[in-house]
């Protein structure tokens, strides 16, 4: 009598098994978007400069938590130099920011190259910076800006991160790093 019972329960959860399971769903990851002056099509075209996200706001003070891992083909530029990379190659700078004060993630990063700032983009997963800091609200806190071959020309040149504060209320700005191009 048990066994025919058994069976059946047996076979409803079997059965169970076969039925798709909610699965949520996860965006697929943001495509890189062209270097300024590029477009989609690897075609030139006319790029307005894009307003710096630290224009109009005040500077709070000296540098927040960053990190610069890459200036082109120079890694760790800041424990590493001489920081030099070449001309023709795009000029990808890599790094993490937040704000420090607040433990949380940036509004934002401006890159400042020879005293011009370019908004980078913000926001790419680093988890390795929140197991670090041991705080999980610091996973997204990556950036990036790339520069097409021949932006800067060749010479010694000079970056600094402008990093917005978590309520945008200002930025903390980096000391400069020198950098060369060849």
């Amino acid at each position: 009598m048990r066994r025919p019972l058994f069976a059946a329960a047996c076979l409803l959860a079997l059965s169970a098994c076969d039925r798709p399971k909610p699965r949520p769903t996860v965006p697929p990851p943001p495509q890189a978007a062209p270097p300024p002056g590029q477009a989609p099509g690897g075609s030139a075209a006319a790029a307005p400069e894009a307003t710096p996200l630290s224009a109009g706001l005040k500077r709070l003070g000296p540098a927040t938590g960053f990190y610069l891992d890459q200036v082109g083909e120079a890694v760790d530029p800041v424990n590493k130099p001489p920081a030099v990379t070449s001309s023709a190659a795009p000029l990808t700078i890599i790094g993490f920011a937040f704000d420090q004060a607040r433990r949380a993630p940036a509004g934002g990063v401006d890159v400042v190259l020879d005293g011009t700032p370019r908004p980078a983009t913000y926001g790419q997963p680093r988890p390795d910076v929140a197991a670090y800091f041991k705080a999980p609200a610091l996973t997204n806190v990556g950036f990036n800006v790339s520069l097409p071959p021949g932006a800067l020309p060749a010479g010694p040149h000079r970056i600094a991160l402008r990093v917005i504060a978590a309520d945008g209320a200002g930025y903390y700005e980096t000391p400069e790093i020198a950098f060369t191009v060849r």
